[in-house]
């Protein structure tokens, strides 16, 4: 149950959120109404069974604030089993299959990287996202050469643009790799 959990984008985007501070139900659907990370389901028919059961895994705590308000609030904090399982999900190799069909999971593992992960493994994430990108990329350019004869217009032109979004997944890769190596070291690397 665990690795389905953080294995689900909407898991491990509540515990990568939970990582920078506590939160409650109420603070991540406004997080999912009202930024970037919008494709996420505000509903609270998503946000707070996923809360349970990350605490009924032991990855998440909840706590009650203001108990004594007529509007207690509960806020929700990592345990260290849940920063490990975090950062165990951040540090899974990346592959093929999710260059094909999960590249928004590997930009939200990516996204919260900078306090949990080494400087050498997020290098080694991005080189990694490039060369898959990029493997990919030259078999779906073979597949396309083989199959353009018997492709109609449409479909030549879908392909073209699917091409071209992973191409510029492995230049952004490429860019961001090449950044991140004249970043300064962080204190404590």
């Amino acid at each position: 149950m665990t690795k389905r959990i953080i294995d689900s984008n909407l898991g491990l985007a509540i515990l990568g959120l939970l990582s920078i501070h506590p939160l409650s139900g109420y603070d991540l659907r406004k997080v999912f109404l009202t930024t970037a990370m919008g494709s996420f389901s505000a509903s609270p028919g998503a946000i707070y069974p996923a809360l349970r059961g990350l605490e009924a895994a032991g990855l998440v705590k909840g706590t009650v604030e203001n108990a004594e308000t007529l509007r207690p609030r509960r806020a929700f904090s990592l345990t260290p089993a849940g920063r490990a399982a975090l950062v165990s999900a951040l540090s899974r190799p990346v592959t093929r299959d999710e260059v094909r069909r999960r590249m928004d999971g590997l930009l939200l593992r990516f996204s919260f990287m900078d306090s949990l992960i080494p400087k050498e493994r997020i290098l080694g994430f991005l080189a990694a996202l490039r060369a898959e990108t990029v493997a990919y990329v030259e078999a779906l350019e073979a597949e396309v050469r083989r199959d353009r004869p018997r492709m109609p217009f449409c479909g030549r032109a879908a392909a073209e643009l699917g091409l071209e979004g992973y191409r510029t997944n492995a230049r952004w890769a490429a860019k961001i790799h090449a950044r991140l190596l004249r970043e300064p070291a962080e204190k404590g690397e």
